[in-house]
């Protein structure tokens, strides 16, 4: 859900510095599975698509979504994309334009290596 909000606010950002752009293509679709899809595109050339996967946890609001996708948009004649994924392990952003954090994981290890301790 945080991306999906992350996206949008991109969105907005990029779309507010032009007041005339429009939606022309959105698609959506969630599957029996848990699986979904989207798209989006608009008349000022910002691009974005999601797909992902739900896996339902043990107990009632638990569980974790799989997601990756992609955004871009023009500025000043450049064209910038971010390819992304999301899981247990937070939102890694990868694009021409971003700094490399691929070593962060290995620095803190994943989200099942941090031990946690009751007070």
């Amino acid at each position: 859900m945080k991306t999906i909000v992350a996206l949008c606010l991109v969105a907005v950002a990029l779309a507010q510095s032009n007041q005339e752009a429009k939606i022309v293509n959105y698609q959506y679709g969630i599957e029996e599975d848990g699986s979904f899809a989207a798209t989006f595109e608009t008349t000022n050339g910002i691009k974005a698509q999601e797909d992902g996967i739900s896996y339902p946890g043990n107990v009632p609001e638990s569980g974790n979504y799989v997601r990756s996708g992609s955004y871009s948009y023009e500025w000043e004649g450049v064209t910038y994309t971010v390819n992304w994924t999301a899981d247990e392990n937070g939102f890694h952003p990868e694009g021409d334009h971003l700094p490399d954090f691929s070593h962060t994981r290995e620095h803190i290890g994943g989200v099942e290596e941090v031990e946690v301790s009751v007070a």
